[in-house]
């Protein structure tokens, strides 16, 4: 039942992730040539409009989309060169960093040194980390959040230390925790988004 619960937040985590990374798109809006179809309305002027889609990861465009828009005739058309940036969905909390062994024992409510957390001892960092994140976030603010993600952080990179050494159903179990968490905070930042436009 648990693992169905693990797999079950696994796999509602993964849309919310990518949502969460979204990256915000470039408009360039320039006067269409002067070549006009003859379809054009009365009294209205061509523009094309294009939309760059960013890779997060490399900052390349990945997707171009053009269209025609038809404006007042007379408007003045925006220069080649400006550009409109749209921000995503989500509210951008502030990047995490990594928290020190203090700010994880604060956190887990144990004294816990991570650089000296055996196999067990992460998997059990990592069940205590949930069981906060379950239990306190209903009235958190985005600071507390970032606190989250820098603890998360600093057990991940103790993760990526010991991965060799754990079992695949225990890997399986830190990554389904790890997703759950990100599924909790980007819905939480869903909900910030939606109520602040309300």
């Amino acid at each position: 039942m648990k693992n169905l619960r693990l797999f079950a937040a696994l796999l509602l985590a993964l849309p919310l992730a990518a949502a969460a990374q979204t990256t915000p798109t470039k408009t360039t809006t320039t006067p269409a040539p002067a070549t006009t179809p003859a379809t054009v309305p009365p009294g209205m002027q061509p523009q094309t409009e294009v939309t760059e889609d960013l890779d997060p990861a490399t900052g390349k465009v990945i997707r171009r989309t053009t269209r025609t828009i038809y404006v007042p005739a007379g408007t003045a058309a925006p220069s080649s060169t400006t550009t409109k940036t749209t921000t995503p969905t989500t509210i951008d909390y502030p990047a995490s960093t990594t928290a020190t062994d203090a700010q994880v024992s604060t956190f887990l409510r144990k004294q816990t040194k991570v650089s000296t957390l055996t196999t067990t001892g992460l998997l059990d960092a990592y069940s205590r980390f949930m069981d906060r994140v379950h239990s306190d976030r209903q009235g958190w603010k985005p600071s507390d959040w970032t606190t989250a993600s820098a603890v998360l952080s600093r057990l991940n990179g103790r993760y990526e230390e010991l991965r060799g050494s754990f079992s695949f159903d225990d890997k399986v179990n830190i990554r389904a925790q790890q997703a759950e968490y990100q599924a909790l905070r980007t819905g939480r930042q869903i909900s910030d988004s939606v109520s602040d436009k309300l």
